[in-house]
């Protein structure tokens, strides 16, 4: 399994950063009890670069940190990236994360250890570009973090890492939603990713896929046709939206986080029926890069998951912890 990690995932940019739309970002999901964390080192073609920490403790909180490109560094085996003082590095059985931002007194050292294989998706249609991406749907995590004077310590909490890399601009006539959905029980062996991608405005799918793992293997992946998903109502109200100049610009009441998600999907003797009820969300939005009219708006929502099927013949029931990020063109 740590092999097939340490061949797959390797920071992108030095091999494909040729053109101002090039994209690439490197997600980390934690799991904790009554907590949620997000990090993410994001890269922009030459323009920017940026690292971005969200926490969720009953309400949302975080920082988007911008940087100058001069501040990238990628090591020779591509193994490790560095942005300003805060570094990500593939390891053979996962990954260290070191978040240091200074001017935002935030800091922490994170390791994660993966516990399921990682599964590689490539070159798929983005608006008027392609995107690959990389999932972990399940890793262990220790470390600790600094964030607004306070201090979170994580004890082998569960986590999810993506890593997206692509050509395609913000704005695109393109949405998604992406979640990842653990359980609440350590000793519980299931763990569920779910993907769909739209049109920017979410009138139709160009692909939408539910995979379950149990233990460190896929079990089931149930494609396109074989997936039916539902929304409810609309959860009013975003914690923050960052970075914060953005909320002068992005209307108080753009939509994008549902009261309740429902899926359902079905192939052969396979069946997986998942409900998202989330609790809050925050905002992060991006200036498109197509219209001087319009932003990006990313809605990260956390929340609870109930999940229950047949997969392989095996019963899957199990509360979950879940993060699902709502994406609008």
């Amino acid at each position: 399994m740590t092999a097939v990690l340490a061949q797959s995932d390797f920071v992108r940019a030095p091999l494909l950063a040729d053109t101002d739309d090039f994209k690439e970002w490197h997600h980390f999901v934690i799991h904790g009890p009554g907590t949620h964390v997000l990090v993410n080192f994001s890269l922009a073609g030459h323009q920017s670069a940026r690292v971005i920490v969200v926490v969720h403790d009953g309400r949302w909180t975080g920082v988007v940190e911008r940087c100058d490109p001069s501040q990238v560094a990628v090591s020779h085996d591509l193994g490790e990236l560095s942005i300003a003082a805060s570094t990500m590095r593939v390891r053979p059985d996962g990954y260290r994360v070191r978040i240091d931002l200074p001017r935002r007194g935030i800091r922490g050292e994170m390791e994660f250890t993966s516990v399921s294989r990682p599964f590689v998706v490539n070159n798929q249609p983005v608006g008027e570009g392609r995107m690959s991406w990389l999932f972990v749907p399940r890793l262990r995590t220790t470390g600790w973090l600094r964030l607004d004077d306070r201090d979170m310590v994580f004890d082998d909490h569960l986590a999810y890492h993506d890593h997206n890399w692509g050509r395609f601009r913000w704005g695109g006539d393109f949405g998604w939603t992406w979640g990842t959905v653990v359980p609440k029980e350590r000793a519980n062996p299931w763990s569920m990713v779910f993907l769909q991608m739209t049109d920017r405005r979410r009138l139709r799918f160009t692909s939408q896929a539910v995979y379950v793992w149990h233990r460190d293997e896929p079990a089931a992946m149930l494609l396109r046709s074989a997936v039916d998903t539902r929304l409810h109502g609309t959860l009013a109200g975003a914690d923050c939206t960052l970075p914060a100049p953005m909320g002068l610009i992005v209307d108080g009441t753009v939509p994008g986080v549902p009261q309740r998600l429902e899926i359902r999907a079905q192939r052969l003797d396979d069946s997986v029926r998942a409900e998202f009820r989330p609790s809050s969300y925050a905002r992060l939005a991006h200036p498109s890069e197509v219209d001087l009219d319009r932003c990006t708006v990313l809605c990260e929502a956390a929340g609870t998951a109930r999940v229950t099927g047949t997969v392989r013949g095996e019963q899957m029931d199990f509360d979950g912890a879940a993060v699902f990020e709502f994406l609008h063109g």
